[in-house]
């Protein structure tokens, strides 16, 4: 009695089988074989399965939720990094009535974290087009930082860096650079986490405060 291999079932139910091969098998199960005609049974519902698989596939908005689920479900990971938090922005103090900005425009700001005080002056030149950033770093505990082993990088909002300097043994800096809109700044002090400044408007226009 002649019986056929799985891979001539599989193209025979599929209908892609030689038609000499499909042939033979249907000659051979009308002469009466019971297992193979068994056998075409069970492969046809084995394909009819597999055709409807697709249909079982979640959606992408519903596999893609889940994950996200799951990710907030686990642990978070501890931050390489403090974010600091702004404790003075001189732009929400209003100018003086009568006072207008002069050729200089400057604007102060104080961050704090976890301890360590960022003391940035900001100062606009719009003839030049350039920006001026002095800063000092400064341990609310009184402790000196290491001489120039604190390294201040400052940021564009895509994550390339744009100035880079180090601070003198007063834990002071400077950096000059072209003037755009929203950088962030990056401290690095020896012993502690890096401390990281919020993305920061440097628009020149934004920059001058509100007369009263």
């Amino acid at each position: 009695m002649k019986h056929f291999s799985e891979q001539v079932w599989t193209d025979f139910v599929r209908g892609i089988g030689a038609s000499q091969t499909d042939r033979e098998i249907e000659a051979h199960i009308a002469s009466g074989c019971p297992d193979c005609a068994a056998t075409r049974s069970l492969w046809k519902r084995v394909y009819s399965i597999t055709g409807n698989e697709p249909s079982f596939t979640p959606p992408d908005d519903v596999v893609r939720m889940v994950k996200l689920e799951s990710a907030a479900s686990q642990s978070p990971k501890p931050s390489p990094w403090t974010m600091a938090r702004l404790v003075f922005d001189s732009l929400s103090q209003p100018l003086t009535a009568g006072v207008r900005s002069g050729a200089s425009d400057s604007r102060q700001l104080v961050f704090e974290a976890e301890g360590t005080m960022l003391d940035l002056v900001l100062d606009s030149r719009p003839q030049s087009g350039t920006l001026s950033l002095i800063g000092q770093v400064v341990d609310k505990g009184g402790a000196k930082v290491a001489p120039r082993q604190v390294a201040v990088i400052l940021w564009t909002e895509t994550g390339q860096p744009l100035a880079e300097t180090s601070a003198n043994e007063f834990g002071e800096f400077q950096l000059e650079f072209a003037a755009q809109d929203r950088l962030r700044l990056s401290v690095e002090i020896p012993g502690h986490k890096p401390v990281r400044i919020p993305p920061i408007n440097l628009d020149p226009d934004v920059m001058r405060p509100p007369v009263t």
